[in-house]
Protein backbone atom coordinates (compact mmCIF):
# COMPACT_ATOMS: atom_id res chain seq x y z
CA UNK A 1 0.00 0.00 0.00
CA UNK A 2 1.14 3.66 -1.01
CA UNK A 3 0.18 6.65 0.75
CA UNK A 4 -3.39 7.46 0.23
CA UNK A 5 -4.47 4.59 0.63
CA UNK A 6 -3.68 2.86 -2.41
CA UNK A 7 -2.02 -1.12 -3.12
CA UNK A 8 0.02 -1.59 -5.64
CA UNK A 9 -0.16 -4.59 -7.97
CA UNK A 10 2.06 -7.59 -6.78
CA UNK A 11 2.82 -8.34 -10.42
CA UNK A 12 3.18 -5.31 -12.49
CA UNK A 13 3.56 -3.11 -9.77
CA UNK A 14 1.39 -0.17 -11.29
CA UNK A 15 -0.79 1.68 -8.70
CA UNK A 16 -4.35 -0.32 -8.26
CA UNK A 17 -7.19 2.46 -8.69
CA UNK A 18 -9.92 2.39 -6.48
CA UNK A 19 -12.50 2.00 -9.16
CA UNK A 20 -10.07 -1.12 -10.39
CA UNK A 21 -11.24 -4.67 -9.91
CA UNK A 22 -8.68 -5.98 -7.68
CA UNK A 23 -7.74 -9.77 -6.52
CA UNK A 24 -6.32 -10.50 -2.78
CA UNK A 25 -3.94 -13.62 -2.85
CA UNK A 26 -0.66 -14.95 -1.20
CA UNK A 27 -0.98 -11.76 0.91
CA UNK A 28 -1.09 -9.56 -1.77
CA UNK A 29 -3.27 -7.30 -4.20
CA UNK A 30 -3.38 -7.88 -7.95
CA UNK A 31 -5.50 -6.33 -10.75
CA UNK A 32 -7.87 -8.72 -11.83
CA UNK A 33 -6.29 -8.64 -15.22
CA UNK A 34 -2.39 -9.61 -13.75
CA UNK A 35 -3.65 -12.39 -11.55
CA UNK A 36 -2.98 -15.40 -14.17
CA UNK A 37 -1.10 -18.18 -14.11
CA UNK A 38 2.43 -17.60 -14.47
CA UNK A 39 3.34 -20.75 -16.89
CA UNK A 40 0.16 -20.06 -19.11
CA UNK A 41 -1.22 -17.11 -18.34
CA UNK A 42 -4.73 -18.18 -17.78
CA UNK A 43 -6.65 -15.89 -15.39
CA UNK A 44 -7.25 -17.08 -11.95
CA UNK A 45 -9.90 -14.90 -10.66
CA UNK A 46 -12.32 -17.13 -9.10
CA UNK A 47 -10.77 -19.97 -10.23
CA UNK A 48 -8.82 -22.82 -8.05
CA UNK A 49 -5.37 -21.88 -8.59
CA UNK A 50 -1.79 -23.17 -6.48
CA UNK A 51 1.23 -21.41 -5.23
CA UNK A 52 4.13 -22.52 -6.55
CA UNK A 53 7.77 -20.92 -5.44
CA UNK A 54 5.68 -18.26 -4.56
CA UNK A 55 3.45 -17.76 -8.00
CA UNK A 56 0.04 -18.61 -8.80
CA UNK A 57 0.14 -21.13 -11.22
CA UNK A 58 -3.57 -23.19 -12.64
CA UNK A 59 -4.38 -26.08 -11.46
CA UNK A 60 -4.01 -27.75 -15.14
CA UNK A 61 -0.35 -26.45 -15.10
CA UNK A 62 0.15 -27.56 -11.44
CA UNK A 63 -0.99 -31.33 -12.19
CA UNK A 64 1.77 -31.28 -14.98
CA UNK A 65 4.64 -30.65 -12.43
CA UNK A 66 3.09 -33.67 -10.58
CA UNK A 67 5.06 -37.19 -10.42
CA UNK A 68 2.90 -40.22 -11.68
CA UNK A 69 2.58 -43.06 -9.07
CA UNK A 70 5.11 -45.95 -10.56
CA UNK A 71 2.07 -48.46 -9.74
CA UNK A 72 -1.08 -47.53 -10.85
CA UNK A 73 0.34 -44.61 -13.41
CA UNK A 74 -2.04 -41.79 -11.64
CA UNK A 75 -1.25 -38.37 -10.58
CA UNK A 76 0.36 -38.25 -6.78
CA UNK A 77 -1.33 -35.16 -5.39
CA UNK A 78 -0.80 -35.65 -1.58
CA UNK A 79 1.56 -37.76 0.00
CA UNK A 80 4.29 -39.65 -1.61
CA UNK A 81 6.69 -42.40 -0.99
CA UNK A 82 9.83 -42.12 -2.61
CA UNK A 83 11.44 -45.54 -2.70
CA UNK A 84 13.49 -47.81 -5.58
CA UNK A 85 13.71 -44.31 -7.42
CA UNK A 86 9.77 -43.89 -8.13
CA UNK A 87 6.94 -42.01 -6.44
CA UNK A 88 4.31 -44.19 -4.89
CA UNK A 89 0.63 -43.40 -3.49
CA UNK A 90 0.93 -44.67 0.18
CA UNK A 91 -1.73 -46.88 -0.61
CA UNK A 92 -0.06 -48.48 -3.76
CA UNK A 93 3.30 -49.09 -2.33
CA UNK A 94 2.10 -52.31 -0.28
CA UNK A 95 3.70 -55.90 0.10
CA UNK A 96 3.02 -58.40 -2.57
CA UNK A 97 2.38 -61.27 -0.44
CA UNK A 98 -0.18 -59.62 2.32
CA UNK A 99 -1.14 -56.15 0.36
CA UNK A 100 -0.18 -53.97 3.79
CA UNK A 101 0.73 -51.01 3.10
CA UNK A 102 4.33 -50.52 3.65
CA UNK A 103 4.98 -46.27 3.63
CA UNK A 104 8.13 -45.72 5.87
CA UNK A 105 8.26 -49.08 7.09
CA UNK A 106 11.67 -51.20 6.22
CA UNK A 107 10.63 -53.77 2.61
CA UNK A 108 13.06 -55.87 0.63
CA UNK A 109 12.69 -56.53 -2.81
CA UNK A 110 13.33 -59.78 -4.54
CA UNK A 111 14.86 -61.00 -7.92
CA UNK A 112 11.53 -59.54 -10.06
CA UNK A 113 11.60 -56.55 -7.72
CA UNK A 114 8.40 -57.23 -6.09
CA UNK A 115 7.96 -55.48 -2.93
CA UNK A 116 7.40 -57.44 0.61
CA UNK A 117 7.08 -56.17 4.12
CA UNK A 118 10.35 -57.65 6.19
CA UNK A 119 8.06 -60.19 7.69
CA UNK A 120 7.04 -61.85 5.14
CA UNK A 121 10.18 -61.49 3.21
CA UNK A 122 11.95 -63.60 5.82
CA UNK A 123 9.34 -65.64 5.67
CA UNK A 124 10.04 -66.57 2.22
CA UNK A 125 13.32 -66.70 1.62
CA UNK A 126 14.95 -66.42 5.12
CA UNK A 127 17.29 -69.73 5.23
CA UNK A 128 16.54 -72.62 7.78
CA UNK A 129 18.49 -73.81 10.33
CA UNK A 130 19.77 -77.18 10.14
CA UNK A 131 19.69 -77.64 13.90
CA UNK A 132 16.47 -76.08 14.76
CA UNK A 133 14.45 -75.52 11.38
CA UNK A 134 13.54 -72.37 11.96
CA UNK A 135 14.25 -69.74 10.29
CA UNK A 136 17.35 -67.70 10.20
CA UNK A 137 16.31 -63.49 10.49
CA UNK A 138 17.46 -60.64 12.85
CA UNK A 139 16.71 -60.56 15.85
CA UNK A 140 13.73 -58.49 17.65
CA UNK A 141 16.38 -56.92 19.72
CA UNK A 142 17.45 -55.23 16.00
CA UNK A 143 20.92 -56.77 16.68
CA UNK A 144 22.04 -58.91 13.62
CA UNK A 145 21.49 -62.00 13.43
CA UNK A 146 24.68 -64.37 11.38
CA UNK A 147 23.97 -67.49 9.47
CA UNK A 148 26.84 -69.88 9.46
CA UNK A 149 26.60 -72.37 6.04
CA UNK A 150 28.74 -75.23 6.59
CA UNK A 151 28.75 -78.34 3.80
CA UNK A 152 25.98 -76.83 2.39
CA UNK A 153 23.55 -76.03 5.35
CA UNK A 154 23.06 -73.37 7.10
CA UNK A 155 22.55 -72.40 11.17
CA UNK A 156 22.00 -69.64 13.30
CA UNK A 157 25.11 -69.23 15.26
CA UNK A 158 23.51 -70.50 18.65
CA UNK A 159 22.94 -73.65 16.90
CA UNK A 160 26.09 -73.91 15.35
CA UNK A 161 27.75 -76.97 16.86
CA UNK A 162 30.09 -80.04 16.93
CA UNK A 163 26.88 -82.98 15.43
CA UNK A 164 28.88 -85.90 17.47
CA UNK A 165 29.72 -84.25 20.54
CA UNK A 166 27.12 -81.95 21.15
CA UNK A 167 28.55 -79.19 22.88
CA UNK A 168 31.45 -77.30 21.80
CA UNK A 169 31.30 -74.56 19.58
CA UNK A 170 34.44 -74.30 18.61
CA UNK A 171 34.42 -76.03 15.18
CA UNK A 172 37.54 -76.60 13.15
CA UNK A 173 38.14 -73.87 10.54
CA UNK A 174 40.60 -73.52 7.57
CA UNK A 175 40.65 -71.38 4.35
CA UNK A 176 38.46 -73.45 2.56
CA UNK A 177 36.80 -75.65 4.96
CA UNK A 178 34.60 -75.02 8.05
CA UNK A 179 34.55 -78.86 9.21
CA UNK A 180 36.45 -82.07 9.12
CA UNK A 181 37.69 -83.14 5.49
CA UNK A 182 37.22 -86.71 6.05
CA UNK A 183 33.38 -86.78 7.82
CA UNK A 184 30.29 -85.11 6.05
CA UNK A 185 29.44 -83.80 10.05
CA UNK A 186 30.53 -80.28 11.20
CA UNK A 187 33.17 -81.51 13.61
CA UNK A 188 34.79 -79.50 16.65
CA UNK A 189 38.71 -79.77 16.18
CA UNK A 190 38.89 -81.68 19.60
CA UNK A 191 36.76 -84.34 18.51
CA UNK A 192 38.41 -84.57 14.87
CA UNK A 193 42.17 -84.74 16.44
CA UNK A 194 40.90 -87.81 18.31
CA UNK A 195 38.97 -89.16 15.26
CA UNK A 196 42.29 -88.39 13.20
CA UNK A 197 44.76 -90.34 15.38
Amino acid sequence: MIPGGRHICAFCHKTILPSAATIEAMKKQYHASCFTCRKCHRLLAGQQYYQKDGQPICDHCYKETLEKCAKCQTLITHHIVRAMGNGYHPECFTCVICNRMIADESFAVDEYNDVHCAEDYYRKYAPICSVCDEPIIPREDDEDSYKIECLGRNFHENCYRCEVRMMCKSLYNTDTRCCCNCHTQALCSTYRYKVLL
